[in-house]
């Protein structure tokens, strides 16, 4: 069974089945399940499928609607629009831009480290390493934003049996609301309530959160 499932988002099979042969020579592959996706005409369709595939991460091109040899509609966003509109709701999440603009990606996103040229899918020994360092960047971003998360929430869950033992500090309760706000943001940000509002005894909401928590983790310690 697969670790990690990278969705791969372009508007040209041919991406597709250079990914594969990319991932084909990987020592990794067979950790990795790739969900292939065209974009979608409406940027919010497009988000709210992706939260229904529930990937450990998303790579996706950076023009979405130049080439129509596969899809026969308009694609208003690029990628760099997409990976921002969707870490609106998922904070820190694992997204990767390729692109054979590189300059304008670069300039298009506020974070210039999600951005990578697209011809490392294609095969040529002498980029060997290169490919393997963005694979390997990858899953290194995936295994730290679940290592975060469940940091967090064993953290969380220390701070809880201290405050039900009447030994809770405000500095411990402030770490609450604080992890509480952080967990919100990697589950569903669309959902989460401002700090403003949270009550320090509200016991029953960190438990529904908590419980969110444990069913996202076994999805992606199941590769669901």
């Amino acid at each position: 069974m697969a670790n990690y499932r990278i969705l791969l988002i372009d508007e040209e099979k041919d991406t597709f089945d250079d990914f594969k042969d990319y991932l084909d020579i990987s020592s990794t592959k067979d950790s990795i399940e790739v969900i292939e996706m065209f974009p979608l005409e409406e940027l919010s369709e497009m988000i709210e499928v992706i939260f229904k595939i529930n990937p450990n991460a998303i790579i996706t091109d950076f023009r979405l609607n130049e080439m129509k040899t596969d899809i026969d509609y308009n694609v208003p966003y690029d990628g760099v629009e997409l990976v921002e509109e969707f870490l609106k709701y998922r904070h820190s999440f694992p997204c990767f831009v390729l692109t054979a603009f590189d300059d304008l990606a670069v300039s298009a996103s506020e974070d210039v480290n999600k951005v990578y040229i697209k011809n490392i899918l294609h095969n040529n020994k002498e980029e060997s390493k290169a490919k393997a360092k963005f694979l390997d960047r990858v899953i290194n971003q995936i295994e730290h934003y679940q290592t975060k998360i469940k940091n967090a929430e064993s953290e969380l869950l220390e701070l809880i049996k201290l405050r039900e033992s009447g030994k809770a500090s405000i500095s411990d309760e402030n770490r609450i609301i604080e992890l509480d706000s952080f967990l919100e943001n990697v589950i569903d940000r669309k959902s989460s309530i401002p700090p403003e509002y949270k009550k320090l005894s509200n016991d029953d909401r960190l438990s529904e959160l908590l419980k969110k928590v444990d069913t996202l983790l076994k999805k992606v310690d199941n590769g669901e």
